[in-house]
């Protein structure tokens, strides 16, 4: 497959799926927002006086940028001309001086928005409902997790050296886990596990069949509000570019994979949610584990920035490779999703 399809591909799903963006904890405060690179456009979602939108991060005057932060807390304002936005509505400075051009026509371009619980999704041009994209089984999962979300305690962002495809791929299949993640997650000594599909979307469920492992994170199962989370390691893709990783259900990191403009550029976000405590004393006792948490997903995911640097864009196809592991049906998956947008 040439770079041009991929790049076809990735606009095709871009415009076509619904993409999560933010878990409502990001956004408790009037004027909370984080933004995202897409491609070549901006996506930011704000809380707007208790309602959540989202829009190209581009003033409708002039294009000139609201916001070049990751995330923050401000007023939706243009440094350069000073149009502003606020209770759903654009508010045009020196508004009398625009003369015979519908001046009061003027408004962000916004994106849709749905909610699975906690979680919000953007979509451009959707195809679906979330919930039919999802499907009932994935979308209830991710109703549960995101109720029992506390607050972000990680932001990481910055560009993987190679195509959204390849740093997909890497992050599908466990294949590679024992020689690249060695001393991080390697360590939980993962089993063959199961792999659940629902449409284009898939779960793998593994045991961690280290004893001493299972021991330690077992014992803190008394620190955390959830009952029902997998006891082991779960991994959710969410077709097309995002996935949600979590070890007995103390934390979920929410990792997403955008496409840049360049074939050998991916946009990648990663942020850790801890789960809620059992009794707020915890929180205090429990803040070393999830700071080393972070710690050690940021090692994992430098660990796979740089061996997908090392893979060329020329070397993904939509076809099945010549020689394929068993631990490397997620990526099959992957490629029959992907071709099915190719025909």
């Amino acid at each position: 497959m040439s770079a041009l399809d991929s790049a076809k591909i990735s606009g095709d799903l871009i415009r076509s799926y619904w993409h999560p963006i933010a878990h409502k904890s990001e956004l408790s405060n009037d004027r909370d927002f984080v933004r995202f690179d897409i491609s070549d456009f901006e996506v930011v979602i704000i809380n707007d006086k208790g309602d959540f939108v989202a829009f190209d991060n581009l003033c409708p005057h002039r294009g000139a940028r609201f916001f070049t932060e990751d995330f923050g807390n401000k007023f939706v304002k243009c440094l350069y001309h000073g149009w502003s936005y606020s209770r759903g509505k654009v508010n045009v400075a020196g508004i009398k001086t625009f003369q015979g051009c519908n001046i009061e026509q003027a408004a962000l371009n916004q994106f849709h928005l749905e909610q699975c619980g906690e979680f919000l999704f953007f979509a451009i041009e959707p195809q679906t409902t979330l919930e039919e994209q999802l499907g009932p089984e994935v979308f209830t999962i991710l109703q549960g997790i995101g109720q029992g979300i506390d607050s972000r305690a990680d932001f990481n962002r910055y560009p993987f050296e190679c195509n959204w495809t390849i740093a997909l791929e890497n992050a599908l299949e466990p294949y590679h886990i024992p020689l690249i993640h060695s001393d991080t997650l390697a360590s939980l000594q993962l089993g063959v596990g199961e792999n659940v599909f629902y449409g284009e979307n898939s779960i793998w469920y593994s045991p961690v069949e280290s004893e001493k492992v299972y021991k330690r994170l077992k014992s803190l199962n008394r620190f955390y509000a959830a009952t029902d989370a997998y006891q082991g390691y779960m991994s959710i893709f969410l077709f097309p570019f995002s996935m949600i990783s979590s070890t007995f259900g103390y934390s979920y990191s929410v990792q997403n994979f955008f496409p840049s403009p360049s074939t050998e550029s991916t946009f990648f976000t990663s942020r850790l949610y801890p789960s809620r405590n059992s009794d707020p004393r915890y929180r205090d006792m429990t803040a070393g584990f999830v700071q080393s948490t972070a710690e050690i997903n940021r090692k994992i995911f430098d660990e796979d920035h740089q061996i997908c640097k090392r893979i060329p864009s020329k070397s993904w196809s939509t076809s099945f490779p010549k020689f394929i592991s068993t631990l490397e049906q997620k990526l099959l998956h992957f490629r029959q999703s992907c071709a099915n947008w190719n025909k």
